[in-house]
């Protein structure tokens, strides 16, 4: 192992050591971080809304107060003996006086004074500018009073567009002569004394209701807030929501809201709403710096907790690279004992993986002996399947395409050199062969002489075998010819004239593929009448003398792929030692790569074969003997031979298949 893997390879425990801790205590203190906050914030929503709602109670009560107080004074005037002699004498300018003298010993309890007779029409009116005659809501009031038993109502009403709160009583003498209203402002100075008491931000807010489906219009009448925080407030404040606080962003902080109806109708779609609000800054300033300090403290945990990791992980991964050092070695096949560098020692378990490690070797060393020797007596794919699983006799039923290739001409090639060098060609025929059946996915599972026999779907089975099967027959072909270039070219220079041909078969389905033999001694391989099959459609192409036979069932085991390919049906035959008949195609090439004139030539025979299974003699010899004339093909000539032969013989019972009755 290189220095710079070492450390790689020590750098990549360590990494995953870091972020093992990482993933364990970001989330823990993720988890920490997130309840202080969440309970902190919950606190200060808590205390916020504690200070509002006794804000809101301040309020209730101070303007209950003052609401008692303007009760007192209008029951003081009702009372004083110089005023009612007064007002029963008419005297108007003594009227005022007495009831300027009462407002200003209200001591700013308060800001208008009204007397109207029974009817509602001014006599006396404090105010400046003063009303000329009394609004709607304010005889709605009079009117409310009237029906109560005490004569006595209170309202929020507006004066001057500054909202008032209103009582109202009656003056006898001894009967009902007079109503007098008293009443203080809800403005800027009243909002100010209830946040002297509260520490909190008070404006009163009329609202205007435009109508279903029309928004509402805000005005802020009276305020602590800052002028410039008036529009905001008037913006963001959600007039449907009186119960819950609302979190309303101004112009230097958040603040609480709480809205508390006053229950003033000033006019028709119109109220009149006190806003208590709280600011955030102050306790958000200590949730701030709480946060940090809820962060340092991680960041020191994570920093104290990642220098003990790497402390620990320097002591573990210096017996693990030595480990992995041994087993790079194994891996590249180097099974000998460990090198001083890479020997364990102690009695942990680190040492006892080391132990085991060198047990594996000396097994893999012995098995890959083996496997070296069996390689080179089976395929590769059967070596693995006898070296993995449990060698014994039987096997499993698989769908497999078998093919039987057969290379033809050795016989003559044998009178004309000697044994050795026959032995020498056959096996550099046979290396091409095996390669082109390998690169296609197949397997070899015997050769016999000068034939080879492949499986396609076991012991390993893929969906495709059937299409593997049939591009590794014509790779196996186009290995022939390559074969017999190579050859003409050493009779060239004056070594053996030679011509080999291929004949292959090619059948798919279902076989017993597993162990068979003895106990002793055994072979993986399949049989069944699929294997039997292929082989007799190997020995067809001397009869047809074609390259190859493929049966009907592996074509359709192509399915649609099998319209790539170029095909020509050879016949419908019953095979020796099977009743059922068999259609037989040649694979003629890929469509792709035809010819126009091989396509004219493979139609041509389909119409021809048409023919003669229609018993239609005459046609069909007419088009066989067309293509025996351009081609010369012993298919054709073997056809018309057939013809004439049928024509002289009973043929109400031919059903068109061709019975061999040898191999």
């Amino acid at each position: 192992m290189t220095a710079k893997s070492s450390k790689f390879k020590s750098s990549s425990i360590r990494a995953r050591l870091i972020v093992f801790l990482l993933l364990m205590l970001v989330p823990v203190l993720g988890a920490i971080y997130w309840f202080v906050d969440s309970e902190n914030t919950r606190y200060t929503d808590e205390t916020i809304n504690s200070y509002l709602n006794i804000g809101a109670d301040v309020f209730d009560f101070s303007r209950e107060e003052h609401k008692d107080t303007l009760l007192t004074i209008s029951n003081a005037l009702t009372r004083d003996w110089g005023f009612r002699n007064a007002f029963g004498a008419a005297d108007a300018q003594t009227i005022t006086d007495a009831t300027q003298t009462l407002l200003m010993r209200s001591f700013g309890a308060a800001d208008s004074m009204i007397i109207t007779d029974m009817s509602g029409k001014i006599i006396v009116d404090s105010t400046d500018p003063g009303l000329e005659s009394l609004p709607p809501s304010w005889i709605d009031m009079i009117n409310t009073a009237a029906g109560t038993g005490d004569g006595v109502a209170d309202d929020i009403l507006m004066l001057n567009d500054v909202p008032y709160q209103m009582t109202v009583i009656p003056l006898f003498l001894p009967t009902p002569v007079a109503w007098i209203i008293a009443g203080f402002a809800l403005d800027d100075s009243f909002a100010r004394d209830i946040k002297s008491s509260t520490a909190s931000e008070v404006s009163i807010v009329r609202y205007m209701h435009q109508g279903v489906g029309q928004p509402t219009q805000k005005q802020v009448i009276a305020s602590t807030l800052p002028a410039a925080d008036h529009a905001l407030l008037a913006y963001r404040l959600d007039a449907s929501i009186y119960s819950e606080t609302q979190r309303i962003a101004m112009s230097d902080a958040d603040y609480g809201t709480l809205v508390r109806s006053l229950t003033g109708r000033t006019n028709e779609g119109e109220e009149i709403v006190a806003v208590i609000q709280r600011s955030y800054r102050e306790n958000q300033a200590n949730l701030a710096a709480l946060r940090d300090r809820l962060f340092d403290f991680s960041l020191v945990v994570i920093v104290l907790s990642l220098l003990a990791v790497v402390i620990l992980a320097r002591g573990f991964t210096r017996p693990v690279l030595q480990l992995a050092s041994r087993v790079q070695r194994i891996e590249r096949g180097d099974y000998s004992a460990a090198k001083p560098h890479e020997r364990v020692a102690g009695r942990d378990e680190v040492a006892g993986l080391a132990e085991s490690i060198d047990n594996m070797a000396t097994g893999l060393a012995e098995k890959e002996k083996v496997r070296d020797l069996l390689g080179k007596v089976v395929s590769r794919e059967i070596a693995d399947e006898l070296l993995n699983n449990r060698i014994e006799l039987g096997g499993e039923e698989k769908v497999v395409s078998v093919l039987f290739a057969d290379i033809r001409g050795f016989t003559a090639l044998s009178e004309q050199q000697s044994p050795s060098q026959t032995l020498a060609m056959l096996n550099a025929c046979l290396e091409l062969i095996c390669s082109a059946i390998e690169a296609h996915g197949g397997v070899v599972d015997k050769f016999t002489g000068d034939a080879v026999m492949a499986l396609f779907g076991a012991p390993v089975g893929h969906p495709d075998d059937a299409l593997r099967a049939s591009r590794a027959l014509l790779a196996v072909q186009q290995a022939m010819i390559e074969v017999n270039r190579e050859f003409m070219t050493i009779a060239d220079n004056k070594g053996p004239k030679l011509q080999l041909r291929l004949g292959a078969g090619l059948h798919t389905g279902l076989v017993v593929a597993g162990n068979m033999g003895s106990r002793n001694r055994m072979n993986y391989t399949v049989i069944g009448d699929a294997v039997n099959l292929a082989s007799r459609l190997e020995g067809l192409t001397r009869y047809y003398d074609v390259d190859n036979v493929i049966s009907e069932a592996s074509r359709e085991a192509l399915g649609e792929q099998a319209q790539a390919f170029a095909w020509r049906e050879l016949d419908l035959v019953r095979v020796k030692g099977k009743q059922a008949p068999v259609r037989i195609y040649e694979l003629v090439g890929l469509r792709s790569e035809l010819d126009a004139q091989t396509e004219a030539e493979l139609a041509q025979f389909a119409q021809a074969l048409s023919y003669y299974r229609d018993q239609q003699w005459d046609a069909a010899l007419d088009i066989l003997r067309a293509l025996s004339n351009a081609n010369g093909l012993t298919l054709y000539q073997l056809y018309s031979d057939r013809i004439v032969e049928l024509r002289n013989a009973d043929c109400t019972e031919w059903d068109g298949v061709y019975a061999f009755s040898t191999k």
